[in-house]
């Protein structure tokens, strides 16, 4: 979302708005390294790397639950999937719900409203299980579907100074996933997102008593790549150690992301970020007495902004195996016009049903 007034647009207020799109785009959980990961679907890339080994033919149905945080701007996202895989396709449909509100730091005695909706479909296909003789090379494709709308309207002493909509016309992101070795313990990964979409703001100036309408295109496009290791695996370890256990499923993970922005009104905004992530087995199952029904993994993460983040991963095992659930908590120096950090709390469970 752009603003017409110089202060506005000095503040990069337009180009916030649309980084903090990135957790609706799914930027949202505490690693932050996701090129790789074969759990984290937002590169598209990894839908069937990380759903066939587990749910050849069925579904998973989750649903996400973010709290973000931002100076005096509270958002409540909700975001509901259901993946089907059918061995060796995996389809999703994502919605994803926004809205909230508060005070930008930028603009005090302001309040600032925000509402987003959006449809996302995704497909996914594992190369070597489609018969194409590539082992471990999974893509995907992820389209938002055009028609849905983002809103923002900016009020102070009861007056509305700025009502802008946002039109989604083109969202789309393309991936790949490669993995090879002893359980697959060596992932690389990449994916390229497009954003483009047609953007109208009316600003009202309470001095001069005028109106002005702008339009134009607001554009970003992300890249990422990252590697994703699980170091102590090609070292032969003795299964049957609980401590082998606990270093087999040690992840480490690393991306690089080029981002670039550029909202109605405003200059483009660049940027580079590196992150760094670390998953881990909290408890070997000889040590856990829960075992039989849940397995529970830490999830840590940092970037080269000074963001960081922690989270739980909780699997379910023996009877409610097909139960898992993501809490987390992440703090990044995102939308700086707005606040000092964007915090998020986050929650995603899903249930799998195999047919």
């Amino acid at each position: 979302m752009g603003f017409g007034d110089r202060p506005a647009v000095a503040q990069h207020i337009g180009s916030d708005i649309a980084a903090l799109n990135l957790c609706l785009y799914g930027d949202c959980e505490a690693r932050g390294a996701y090129a790789a990961d074969p759990y984290g679907f937002a590169n598209p890339g990894t839908l069937a790397s990380g759903v066939l080994p587990l749910l050849p033919h069925g579904a998973f149905v989750s649903h996400g639950f973010f709290r973000l945080n931002v100076g005096g701007i509270g958002l409540n996202i909700d975001s509901p999937s259901i993946t089907i895989s059918a061995d060796p396709w995996v389809f999703e449909v994502n919605v994803i719900y926004a809205d909230g509100g508060g005070t930008a730091r930028s603009l005090p005695g302001t309040d600032l409203s925000i509402y987003t909706r959006m449809v996302r479909l995704a497909l996914g296909v594992d190369l070597a299980r489609a018969t194409l003789a590539i082992p471990g090379l999974s893509v995907g494709v992820l389209a938002g579907v055009p028609g849905t709308t983002s809103d923002l309207r900016l009020t102070g002493g009861g007056v509305t100074l700025v009502e802008s909509h946002e039109d989604h016309e083109l969202g789309l992101t393309i991936g790949a996933h490669w993995c090879r070795g002893t359980r697959d313990w060596f992932n690389a990964g990449a994916f390229l997102q497009v954003e483009r979409h047609h953007e109208s703001a009316q600003q009202f100036d309470p001095f001069t008593q005028t109106s002005t309408d702008q339009h134009g295109t607001s554009n970003a496009w992300f890249s990422r790549i990252g590697l994703s290791l699980l170091p102590f695996v090609p070292l032969g370890l003795t299964p049957s150690a609980p401590i082998a256990e606990l270093l087999s499923e040690i992840r480490v993970a690393t991306d690089f992301e080029y981002r670039n922005i550029s909202a109605l009104g405003e200059p483009t905004n660049a940027d580079e970020i590196g992150y760094f992530g670390l998953d881990a087995r909290v408890l070997p199952d000889a040590w856990n007495p829960l075992s039989d029904y849940l397995r529970i993994y830490a999830i840590t993460g940092i970037d080269t902004n000074a963001g960081w983040g922690a989270g739980a991963g909780l699997w379910g095992s023996g009877p409610i195996e097909f139960l898992s659930c993501n809490p987390a908590y992440s703090s990044r120096p995102l939308a700086t016009s707005l606040g000092n950090r964007v915090d998020v709390w986050a929650a995603t469970c899903a249930v799998a049903v195999s047919w």
